[in-house]
């Protein structure tokens, strides 16, 4: 393999990127380190952020290039760097330093923080990656950090047998849908009953790992028992959609569209979507109304994935990144909160504005930040998403505007229950923390900045869009793209 200065950057970069925190989780692991997990875990994460936004920048440099390296299996390479790629690899390590960082020191010892790292280590490598068979083998490897916290929390055993019971199906389905559709690939002119099988058992395995209903109870149990850092590595990557996208879409009608199973699995989603936004209404915990909110958001992106129009693939992309970094500010306030006053209800008001009033800002902008403030990256996306949803289907427009308000009046119950009513006059003051007020600041900044400049972003991803529906365009968005580079 010959590779150019370029592209030999490129690689380094990324394995920079996946590494990192792999290193970081079997140092921690082997337990030879002597020092703070917190300190190799944020210098790990800060290293993979920085190695992963070197990544996004090279390849934008080499204008817009899809560019894959390795053995083409299937329709995808074993390194696959796309629009795509390019922005979800810097999201997810913002991610995981964010939680390392504001991660209560109780939840923070070496075991558990080796499982944090591993996990986003893991699904750095999945979105690296667009060949099947590599997919699948870390799709199962993402699970295990995940069932593994899960069982190691106290009171968590029944939490990760309902995790097992999704999960081990969804495994099996994507292994075997994998299979068939390698030996009889749907985007062939000639597919016959055995691809089309194989691209039915890939859906069934998004359906599972996507908590679509009828089988999503597992999603709000996670974060009703799991740790937070848990259940957010194992929720925000979203990596049945991505699965979705490197499986699905593209690989109908002989190599262009969407494919029906697909299709199918949209209008669930929808359904999905509106049904979790109004359960987060009546939930009377602040962690089982994150869960909630979590399975509404993560489905409006599946359902956007359907779209036959780049505006709309896009536009769920960007819900993807915006709910993402809302969902894990929320989480990552919530926690905060937690380690000072224990589990939060919300069946009464818990007088907490007093105690913290820059978590309490944290969180209402957060909140609103999920559901489409103006200014915010959320803002443009349901801009977006319900656009190209009420081109083409006007129903699927107004669950999206649906499942919209009820979450606005989830989180607006939520903050007036946690932070509004009497206040404990004597009662003790927790001023925010320096890296707690850090990486909320950072996480928030990042919504708004790319809210207000959202131009480069909707860019990369209008063409990563194209791409994948068959009708790609160049950087300047006019024309067909080149093809994509084989070093």
């Amino acid at each position: 393999m010959n590779l150019t200065a370029p592209q030999d950057l490129l690689l380094v970069m990324l394995g920079i990127t996946v590494l990192a925190p792999l290193a970081a989780a079997g140092w921690m692991a082997s337990g030879l380190s002597n020092r703070s997990p917190r300190t190799g875990a944020v210098v790990a994460m800060s290293l993979s952020l920085l190695a992963s936004l070197a990544v996004a920048w090279q390849w934008h440099n080499g204008h817009g290039v899809p560019v894959e390296f390795g053995d083409r299996m299937g329709g995808g390479a074993f390194i696959d760097i796309d629009g795509v790629t390019a922005v979800l690899l810097p999201y997810m390590a913002l991610v995981g330093l964010g939680i390392v960082i504001v991660a209560p020191k109780r939840f923070l010892d070496a075991p558990a923080t080796a499982r944090t790292l591993a996990g986003v280590g893991a699904t750095l490598a999945l979105f690296s990656t667009a060949h099947p068979l590599v997919l699948v083998a870390l799709s199962i490897v993402t699970v295990l950090p995940t069932w593994w916290s899960v069982r190691s929390t106290p009171g968590g055993s029944p939490t990760a047998r309902i995790l097992a019971l999704a999960m081990v199906p969804a495994l099996v389905c994507l292994t075997a849908g994998t299979l068939l559709m390698l030996c009889d690939p749907p985007w062939e002119k000639d597919c016959g009953m055995v691809g089309a099988t194989g691209g039915w058992l890939v859906a069934a395995a998004v359906l599972l790992r996507k908590g679509i209903i009828p089988v999503h109870s597992w999603y709000p149990a996670l974060f009703c028992a799991a740790p937070m850092s848990t259940s957010l590595v194992a929720t925000m990557p979203q990596v049945a959609s991505y699965l979705a996208v490197r499986l699905l879409i593209g690989h109908a009608d002989h190599g262009q569209g969407v494919a029906v199973e697909l299709i199918v699995l949209s209008q669930l989603a929808l359904v999905t979507a509106v049904y979790g936004a109004a359960l987060a209404l009546v939930q009377r915990e602040l962690r089982g109304l994150i869960g909630m909110l979590a399975m509404s958001q993560s489905a409006l992106v599946l359902a956007g994935l359907s779209g036959k129009l780049p505006m709309e693939l896009s536009g769920a992309f960007c819900v993807w990144i915006s709910s993402g970094l809302a969902l894990t500010g929320i989480g990552l306030v919530a926690w905060a909160l937690e380690s000072r006053a224990g589990p939060l209800s919300l069946e009464t008001h818990q007088g907490r504005f007093r105690d913290s009033p820059m978590l309490a800002a944290f969180f209402l902008l957060f909140g609103l930040a999920c559901i489409g403030l103006p200014g915010t990256l959320s803002f443009v996306a349901d801009d977006l998403i319900v656009s190209g949803s009420l081109d083409e289907q006007l129903y699927a427009g107004l669950l999206v505007i649906a499942a919209t308000v009820l979450s606005g009046i989830a989180v607006m119950r939520a903050w007036f229950m946690i932070f509004g009513g009497p206040e404990a006059v004597d009662g003790p003051r927790h001023q925010i923390l320096p890296r707690e007020r850090l990486a909320l600041t950072v996480l928030l900044a990042t919504l708004f900045v790319l809210g207000i400049n959202p131009a480069p972003l909707v860019r990369v991803l209008d063409r990563a869009a194209g791409h994948l529906l068959g009708v790609p365009v160049q950087a300047d968005g006019h024309g067909p793209a080149e093809p994509p580079a084989h070093p």
